[in-house]
């Protein structure tokens, strides 16, 4: 039974950040609650967490919610060091990493799968991500694009074979930087599994000519964790209710870009994409974290984390 103690993944089985996070808890087996969320607006039980924020997946801990996978990914491995993934002198390495495959590769992954499916996507669905993104949704230009983005999908594919080979010469190879899978292979495994849950042919085909990646990709599919408890949306508004903000000290780096101080009106959203501004008051602020409190009739108070990296922040 999920308490105010329990990781709660706020997802959906396609999200591919969300499976991000799933083979993180896999990979270190640990205990879960899953609520399954809509792919697409409205999320009424999950926006009084989020403050209007709406990207996928969400981490809750009590009251304490972690939006963006890079935040989610930071808190699991502080509060659970133990296997570490951060191997020792690759520290900063993941995140350099996650740079890439959650952006530059992201993209040209986003590419070939609606020049695939595009036509056959909900009209609905696709409104929601011309909002989400800003961008008008034209399938007929997908479907022009998606042979010029897939050969930019190999090519990053083809990154990880060069890593792999390169490391098998160094006395590794089996994982993309150790003798031992880390928080990189993580990150480098999901374009690979969000492709191919859509254009699964194109997928084999390029595994086909990455051998490396094919058996590295199949070992990583093989890490098997806890199954999650099944949790309901309106019971994890109601840990929240029940539960208070867990902060262990509120302070705000001495130096703080924007000279923000404890107590400050702010409000923080993504720098590229879903851009629904997060007001707050500030309680706590690094240079790697920021956090709001906000206080909400459905969930009363709770705090929101954001990473700092990729995400704007402004006085409210």
């Amino acid at each position: 039974m999920a308490d105010a103690r329990s990781i709660i993944l706020h997802h959906y089985d396609q999200s591919p950040f969300s499976e991000k996070v799933r083979l993180y808890l896999r990979m270190k087996n640990l205990a879960w609650a899953s609520v399954e969320i809509p792919n697409m607006l409205p999320k009424p039980d999950l926006m009084p967490l989020t403050g209007g924020y709406r990207r996928t997946p969400v981490m809750q801990i009590g009251a304490d919610i972690y939006c963006d996978t890079a935040m989610i990914l930071m808190e699991l491995e502080r509060r659970y060091p133990l296997p570490t993934l951060i191997l020792p002198g690759h520290e900063g390495l993941a995140k350099i990493v996650a740079h890439w495959t959650d952006r530059t590769w992201f993209q040209a992954s986003v590419g070939v799968v609606f020049g695939a499916i595009g036509d056959y996507a909900p009209e609905a669905f696709l409104k929601d991500r011309e909002a989400l993104t800003g961008n008008p949704f034209n399938a007929e230009a997908m479907k022009t694009a998606a042979p010029m983005l897939r050969d930019q999908w190999r090519a990053h594919l083809m990154t990880l074979e060069e890593r792999l080979e390169g490391g098998r010469g160094a006395g590794g190879g089996a994982w993309m930087v150790s003798t031992k899978p880390g928080m990189v292979d993580v990150h480098a495994h999901m374009n690979i599994w969000f492709v191919e849950q859509n254009v699964p042919d194109f997928v084999k085909a390029c595994l086909d000519g990455a051998p490396l990646v094919a058996d590295w990709y199949q070992r990583m599919k093989e890490f098997e964790g806890q199954r999650p408890d099944a949790l309901s949306a309106s019971d994890a508004l109601a840990i929240a209710q029940r539960a208070g903000p867990r902060l262990k000290a509120a302070t705000v780096d001495e130096l703080e870009p924007q000279g923000l101080v404890l107590g400050d009106a702010v409000a923080v959203a993504p720098d590229d994409y879903g851009r629904d501004w997060v007001t707050g008051s500030l309680v706590h602020a690094d240079d790697q974290c920021i956090i709001l409190q906000r206080t909400d009739a459905q969930a009363e108070s709770i705090h929101i984390h954001f990473p700092r990296a990729g995400y704007l922040v402004r006085r409210g």
